[in-house]
């Protein structure tokens, strides 16, 4: 019976050790996949093709764009969440392993069903951690684009051009939602693109629906430096507005979250006070 068990948890610890190796070995990526990831313009046909389609498969694309949100690729992605989806199987079944070899036996059942329970819940706790995360990176993108457009308008207040004065307003901030409008900017002017254009494109990517209405509050003002330097600073107020509310209702929210166990406090303060008095009434003593 213990050669029969050994034999069953050599063999799961085997598959999920090549299983691990086969997912978490980086591949190695093929010119053309490389090249249509910096254009997404494109179409990549044959092997590099098939790597793309495969690649597109998972995550799904409400995952991939909380990715592209905090900016961890999708590879990298995967390899965490399977690093933490194996080592949370492993910990039932390696306890299994142990109490086995000190004679418990009647244990790989229930260690597999923990496994697979333990396995379901990390899977579900990474998720939901990265959507937590893509939430704060998006209110911190809403928040860059306020002071980027503040700074834009600025600029073309100034005389500055429409390009020029983009491109310097997102050179003049820090922190990773302006090294992204950068890029945006960067990757427009290697297309071809217009600079609105590639802004609704970056929102669209990491899920933040202030950069595509930009594209068309801008589309709408037209090519004059002085109607779209009103615009952009109308869209900075507004968005700025927003925010003021969003934290006003997150403040109110916490409040009444503060004021429930105070209350509980208070309630249990009256029991514990009038308990005696209440018991004395009963009893009639």
């Amino acid at each position: 019976m213990n050669l029969l068990l050994a034999a069953v948890l050599g063999i799961i610890f085997g598959l999920g050790a090549a299983g691990a190796v086969l997912v978490l070995r980086p591949a190695r990526p093929r010119a053309a996949a490389a090249l249509a990831s910096v254009t997404d313009h494109t179409p990549v046909t044959g092997a590099a093709g098939d790597e793309r389609v495969e690649d597109h498969r998972w995550p799904p694309p409400r995952m991939r764009t909380d990715l592209a949100a905090i900016g961890l690729p999708p590879a990298l992605f995967r390899q965490r969440l399977v690093r933490t989806v194996i080592a949370a199987v492993a910990v039932p079944l390696i306890g299994a392993g142990l109490l086995a070899a000190v004679g418990m036996g009647g244990v790989l059942v229930p260690a597999a069903g923990l496994s697979a329970f333990a396995g379901l819940i990390a899977y579900q706790l990474t998720c939901a951690h990265l959507r937590a995360a893509a939430n704060d990176a998006r209110d911190e993108y809403r928040r860059g684009l306020a002071t980027y457009l503040g700074l834009a308008a600025m600029r073309l207040s100034s005389g500055a051009g429409i390009e020029s004065a983009l491109r310097k307003a997102a050179a003049a901030g820090h922190g990773p939602v302006f090294a992204a409008i950068r890029a945006a900017l960067d990757r427009a002017a290697i297309l071809g693109q217009s600079p609105w254009d590639a802004l609704a494109d970056l929102g669209e990517r990491v899920g933040v629906a202030a950069f595509e209405q930009l594209g068309a509050t801008a589309g709408l003002a037209g090519e004059s430096g002085a109607r779209i330097g009103t615009s952009l600073a109308d869209r900075a107020r507004a968005l700025r507005l927003a925010r003021l509310a969003e934290l006003e209702t997150k403040a109110n929210i916490a409040t009444e979250r503060m004021s429930l166990p105070v209350v509980a406090l208070a309630t249990s303060f009256l029991l514990l006070i009038g308990y005696p008095a209440i018991t004395s009434v009963l009893t009639g003593l």
